[in-house]
């Protein structure tokens, strides 16, 4: 029996509620009531979402964020196209660091919402995290280089290093979760003594993927020191920098607001606090990597990146007489607190159901995720097998992260808070199974 929930004012649209399949004998608690899952089911998308699992493993905006976005770009793009300025010019091959109102709408956006004072002059239109990613690497490193990842990490990054011919570096961790920055300057200098280059340092400093933590000011500036004195690139993955549910409990500045240097790089992306479908992004760089930048081959053939959905997300950024730009609009009035109240609730699900079994985790201030610690022995990837094919449950382990063997990220963009509470009961059956032998 499947069901299809409406967008409006658009009508039926990319998304459906299925009723789940029946369960095995062995699979949930017989008192489990009987709920429609959310699907993602479509031709145009890369993750197909059917109710077979609920898979908290999937990262990415739900479908209510999306419909919201849907309205904002729909009007937005009007007014873009409305606009004299960028007519026909939106349509020709842009300039190589995007169109000039883009970066100059990309800086007062930023600083409002960041706090952190930037310049149009710093900013660079990427096609999102991933995109900067390839492009930094491209542009600061050559084939052979290597790459440093502190652990736990986002697991696809080391996907884009090794697809560019660079060689990846765990970096040493302290007990209390920090770069053990005496270890890999050893590492270092034993890597640099038979002939490799060390050139960036992959970071996700705030509302972390998986941990969904914020690294301190002094972990920071410690990060920001060393990638200095050792000629290493920071690339710092700030996409979550803007997605918090209130004030931070710990001093973390931006990093760029550390430092303005060549060797601090800052990421960010529209893919999570609007649509990944829009493949807009930024990158914040000192003049000198800018001009690096410019001169990449992808540019010098083919122009910026996305001028068309640079010159739109401008418009929606621009500020706007008696009203806020539509974008901070959309990010302060529906992306945060959607998300904060998604976060309380697997919070809460987790308190009644896994905390009780030993599960202990960092109640996130931002961010896309939940990162759980499981009862010591438990090997999260052998658990997943089963949560899985007898539960209908998923996410994502933490040893994929670089995480230890007993962690596990769970998402709570995607799913209601209805779905959300039915998959941590399922998980917490899953576990009781485990443990049982």
């Amino acid at each position: 029996r499947v069901g299809t929930r409406r967008c409006r004012p658009w009508g039926l649209r990319t998304w459906r509620v299925a009723a789940p399949r029946r369960a095995t004998r062995m699979s949930v608690a017989k008192s489990e009531p009987a709920a429609a899952l959310t699907e993602q089911v479509s031709p145009v998308i890369q993750s197909q979402v059917d109710s077979s699992v609920l898979n908290f493993a999937i990262g990415q905006p739900g479908p209510e964020l999306l419909a919201s976005a849907y309205a904002m770009i729909k009007k937005a793009s009007a007014e873009a196209f409305e606009d004299d300025k960028n007519f026909p010019w939106i349509m020709q091959y842009g300039a190589e660091c995007g169109p000039a109102h883009y970066r100059e709408a990309l800086a007062g956006f930023y600083t409002r919402n960041s706090l952190c004072q930037t310049s149009p002059s710093e900013v660079i239109l990427t096609t999102g995290v991933s995109g900067g990613i390839q492009m930094m690497c491209s542009t600061l490193a050559s084939p052979g280089d290597v790459a440093i990842v502190e652990q736990p990490s986002y697991f696809l990054a080391r996907d884009i290093f090794a697809s560019l011919g660079l060689e990846t570096l765990k970096a040493p961790m302290t007990s209390s979760g920090s770069i053990d920055f005496a270890a890999l300057s050893a590492e270092v200098d034993a890597l640099e003594s038979v002939g490799k280059r060390v050139r960036l340092l992959y970071v996700v400093p705030v509302h972390g993927n998986p941990t969904a933590v914020c690294k301190t000011r002094k972990e920071k500036e410690a990060i920001v020191a060393w990638c200095e004195r050792r000629k290493v690139y920071a690339l710092c993955d700030e996409v979550y920098e803007l997605l918090n549910f209130g004030k931070r409990s710990v001093d973390s500045p931006p990093m760029r607001d550390l430092s303005r240097g060549q060797h601090v790089v800052s990421l960010g992306s529209f893919s999570k606090i609007c649509g990944p479908g829009l493949r807009l992004g930024w990158a914040l760089a000192s003049p000198e990597v800018v001009e690096r930048f410019k001169q990449n081959g992808v540019l010098s053939s083919g122009g910026g990146l996305n001028p068309l959905g640079g010159a739109i997300m401008a418009k929606a950024m621009e500020p706007r007489e008696g009203a806020e730009p539509l974008m901070d609009d959309l990010l302060l009035r529906n992306v945060c607190p959607t998300l904060s109240r998604k976060s309380r609730a697997l919070c809460a699900s987790i308190d009644r159901h896994l905390a009780p079994r030993g599960v202990t985790y960092a109640r996130p201030e931002g961010g896309y995720f939940v990162f759980l610690r499981l009862p010591e022995g438990v090997d999260a990837t052998e658990l997943l097998e089963t949560a899985r094919s007898e539960f209908q449950v998923g996410y994502t382990p933490g040893e994929r992260c670089l995480g230890p063997k007993n962690t596990a990220r769970l998402s709570f963009a995607f799913y209601s808070e209805e779905e959300m509470e039915l998959g941590v009961t399922r998980l917490a059956a899953a576990l009781d199974n485990y443990l049982a032998g």
